[in-house]
């Protein structure tokens, strides 16, 4: 009788715990699995965070709850793993492994066809004038129907990600790392050494989930973005304060990706997720189908494989149950300080980048937003002083034109400013006045930068300083 009513108690806890682990995941996964860019008109001149700015209180709540979630997921993997069922279906799923590959290859030729047609590289908000580059995709989706050239195809597609960062930069690409996983994956199925041939799981694992980690940082670095699409899409927010609810959707988005590079709850997660995006097109429609085709084929194959039998996953390392609660969670920390300072770190790389390609003469850049007063530009015109000839005239607040100290060292609010007539640098601006010249017939785009002494950019708010104008000539 005591051994029926203890049996009867381990079937309640184990219910009880499987219960928390869907209630937890359908709760939060959603929110997590909008791509940003697809939706957002985003623009890296926009300042992005800082780390110390990152880790406000709400991050480190979330960071402490995250931990205390992924503690209970190793003891839900563990009572996973004792339950029955559970073992039978994945005795059912181990049988269908012989379909990774084809799910794969079909998902991946449709994608490449999709993206070809829509002249874009890998996802929809890549758009690209490389027709070389756009026509390879056909190239390897024409491969991908062959069983035999599978592994020239995922050799091609790790060389298409590398080509495509000469276009979109390697910032940008790494939002994509996981196509390199795809490949190693397609590249390595029919190897002949089992140890090569047993690469192709991790690297899925690996750049699926540093993906999403990556993902997730984007949400906390760029807060804008998401805020713009909770704000297109308010039922998103489930009623929270959109900054909270973003914040949230982040931390959700990175312990997946973290629980998929552990090697936690390989299967369940793949399932979950899998049935998630798939809710999540009816707000975003077919460009989430389209762009979510290779993560969709890549959970599949998760599903079938579970963490695979050549190499264990790193969780796997420990036996005993409080050793890989202790792994699991000192090593969330290792990632969050990791990622976290290595995004900020080349989000502003990027910043910089693109604040002085904006202008093409940029020796740094100053960013005035949290000055106690930022310059602005409150009037600008162009008079004519003459039928051939024309001036500019600026007024602007809190700045000091010092024409004597050009060259000097950069002072906030002070220095000259550069002009530009149809993207072309005319000049610098030493005062108020600017002598413009003849202009040509026809529209005239007349643009006004403020610029330190030694010629760095100020910006403030991501935007430069500065103002335009558009004046037509006769």
């Amino acid at each position: 009788m005591f051994q029926l009513k203890q049996q009867s108690n381990i079937t309640m806890i184990r219910s009880i715990l499987l219960a928390v682990l869907g209630i937890m995941i359908l709760s939060v996964v959603q929110p997590a699995s909008a791509h940003v860019k697809w939706f957002t008109d985003f623009n890296y001149l926009e300042r992005p965070l800082t780390f110390a700015e990152v880790m406000n209180p709400t991050f480190i709540a979330l960071a402490i709850l995250s931990f205390v979630v992924v503690g209970m997921m190793v003891v839900i993997d563990k009572q996973l793993d004792q339950t029955g069922w559970y073992g039978r279906v994945n005795n059912w799923l181990i049988a269908q492994q012989s379909y990774s590959v084809l799910v794969m290859r079909i998902a991946m030729a449709a994608l490449l066809l999709v993206s070809w047609s829509s002249n874009a590289i890998l996802a929809p908000e890549l758009a690209s004038d490389l027709s070389w580059l756009i026509w390879l995709q056909f190239v390897l989706a024409l491969l991908l129907l062959f069983p035999q050239m599978t592994a020239i195809a995922g050799a091609g597609l790790i060389g298409l990600y590398f080509l495509s960062i000469i276009e979109f930069g390697f910032f940008h690409l790494l939002d994509y790392l996981h196509y390199v996983g795809i490949g190693v994956f397609l590249l390595t199925h029919d190897a002949k050494n089992e140890r090569i041939r047993g690469l192709g799981l991790p690297a899925l694992y690996a750049t699926i989930g540093f993906s999403l980690i990556w993902l997730g940082f984007e949400k906390l670095v760029y807060p804008s973005w998401g805020l713009y699409l909770i704000e297109q899409n308010p039922q998103l927010a489930l009623g929270l304060p959109p900054e909270f609810f973003l914040q949230g959707a982040a931390f959700v988005e990175i312990s997946l990706g973290y629980l998929l590079l552990i090697g936690l709850l390989e299967r369940p997660l793949a399932a979950v997720i899998t049935l998630v995006f798939f809710t999540t097109t009816l707000v975003f429609g077919k460009i989430e189908v389209i762009g979510h085709t290779p993560l969709h084929a890549a959970l599949i194959v998760f599903l079938f494989n579970g963490p695979g039998h050549v190499y264990k996953p790193p969780i796997a390392i420990h036996k005993k149950l409080n050793w890989r609660v202790m792994f699991a969670t000192v090593n969330l920390v290792v990632v969050l300080l990791l990622f976290g300072l290595s995004y900020t770190a080349t989000a502003q790389s990027q910043y910089d980048t693109a604040v002085a390609s904006s202008t093409g003469h940029s020796s740094g850049v100053m960013d005035l937003t949290n000055g106690e007063l930022v310059p602005e530009v409150t009037h600008i015109e162009v008079i004519q002083e003459n039928p051939d000839s024309y001036n500019l005239h600026v007024e602007i607040d809190n700045w000091a034109f010092t024409p004597a100290l050009t060259g000097e060292e950069t002072i906030p609010n002070e220095g000259h400013a550069h002009v530009y007539v149809n993207g072309e640098k005319v000049g610098r601006m030493y005062s108020n006045w600017f002598h413009l010249g003849d202009l040509p017939a026809g529209e005239n785009h007349i643009v006004v930068t403020l610029n330190g002494n030694d010629h760095t950019d100020f910006v403030a708010n991501g935007q430069l300083l500065g103002d335009e104008v558009t004046i037509t000539v006769e």
